[in-house]
């Protein structure tokens, strides 16, 4: 397959007749991070983190990943975290540019691995609350994988009130989640095809050669960092650890004081983090 140009109206990148995925760029400087969010999140997770770059230095990348955000509408077929990467792998060769770093939250960080894997021009990866094992899926998100009755039943409930009770499981302390985080996530989850979406893609979450794929993370060969939220409910710390013995010279870090989204609760300290990582490969 030929890879296809960013087309700059609507921002959306065609991988294929299917798959239409919206991104937004934003940024001039040399240096590319290409941005992945989590499962039931969108491009908007990094709304908060994506200011503390400086637009003279980094050239940012932002994608709503199959099946969320505005990239619902637009597709069909494979939701499966390795089609979303070879999606990310088609969308950073068409821009033309020897290096990217990747930064990758939970869903979006499994995304990132399995594309770091295959694509040579990404020079560095940084992987947040990443679940690089399986693990038991939250009960919130086992009644998505029910056929019919599970995309209904959400596409019936508030989506503020699924927005808020998602985000009081996220975040570590709930004074620190605002009306513009309630109404971000929330705007993902109205109407059918937004729950179609997240119902596919929980579907086709873990493949059935998953232990193949895990045990594919010791030939990273880039430098990875791993940032944990010490307090995080969704995907345990021991992923975390596992995950830093696995792959060979990568840091682990664990951010107190926050919990599984640390770009958002805690930016940031997120972007010192990350921005030390990008400069020199060493920790503040």
């Amino acid at each position: 397959m030929a890879d296809q140009a960013l087309e700059t109206e609507g921002g959306y990148y065609r991988f294929s007749s299917n798959d239409r995925i919206h991104c937004r760029v934003t940024g001039s400087g040399r240096r590319h991070i290409l941005f992945l969010h989590g499962f039931a999140a969108s491009l908007h997770t990094w709304d908060e983190l994506v200011p503390f770059f400086p637009a003279n230095e980094y050239t940012l990348h932002l994608m709503d990943l199959k099946g969320h955000g505005h990239s619902v509408e637009q597709c069909r077929g494979d939701y499966s975290f390795l089609h979303n990467a070879h999606i990310v792998n088609a969308y950073i060769r068409s821009l033309g540019v020897d290096e990217v770093n990747l930064v990758g939250h939970s869903f979006g960080g499994v995304v990132g691995m399995s594309a770091a894997l295959e694509c040579p021009r990404i020079s560095r990866l940084v992987l947040i609350d990443t679940p690089g094992f399986p693990q038991k899926i939250p009960r919130n998100m086992r009644i998505l994988r029910i056929p019919f009755i599970g995309p209904l039943f959400m596409a019936l409930l508030s989506p503020r009130l699924v927005a808020r009770k998602g985000l009081e499981s996220v975040f570590y302390r709930h004074e620190r989640i605002t009306e513009q985080h309630i109404e971000r996530y929330a705007a993902g989850y109205r109407g059918l095809a937004a729950a179609r979406g997240l119902a596919e893609t929980i579907r086709q979450m873990i493949p059935d050669n998953v232990e193949q794929i895990t045990g594919r993370y010791a030939d990273l060969a880039i430098p990875v960092l791993i940032l944990w939220g010490e307090h995080d409910r969704v995907v345990k710390p021991w992923q975390g650890r596992k995950l830093r013995r696995e792959i060979a010279g990568s840091r682990l870090v664990t951010i107190a004081d926050c919990g599984h989204n640390p770009h958002e609760e805690l930016p940031e300290k997120t972007f010192g983090l990350i921005r030390a990582f990008l400069a020199d490969n060493g920790m503040p």
